[in-house]
């Protein structure tokens, strides 16, 4: 019963999350169809959880919707993919990759000092 409420939980909440993603990205852009498709998919997702859980007992049912979800899944990354491809995530890769590098000098610079340390102390 505790984990029947958590699943439900967990894929209403994303797939408000998605949904939110989805209003945020730009009109007619594959980020959007990815956002938007996913959400679809675990809004499916909740109420194939739910309907067990409220006691309706047809598993052709669940079963439809939970097949639609995984293939909306499928749909949504392979738009998140075509999105990343066609250069309309140009400046998040970016970002990240400009917060990758930072990290990467931030940890050179301290294993750089532990060294020294240790150096100092060892001689």
């Amino acid at each position: 019963m505790q984990s029947e409420i958590l699943r439900i939980i967990v894929t209403a909440v994303l797939a408000v999350l998605l949904a939110q993603q989805a209003a945020r990205a730009s009109r007619g852009t594959r980020r959007r169809l990815a956002f938007a498709a996913g959400a679809l998919a675990f809004a499916l997702f909740t109420i194939a959880n739910l309907l067990p859980f409220l006691g309706v007992s047809v598993p052709l049912v669940t079963l439809t919707f939970t097949g639609l979800g995984l293939i909306l899944v499928l749909v949504s990354v392979l738009a998140l993919l075509a999105a990343y491809r066609g250069g309309e995530m140009a400046s998040q890769v970016r970002e990240a990759r400009e917060l990758l590098e930072t990290e990467r000098r931030r940890r050179a610079q301290r294993d750089e000092k532990e060294r020294q340390g240790s150096e100092d102390s060892g001689a």
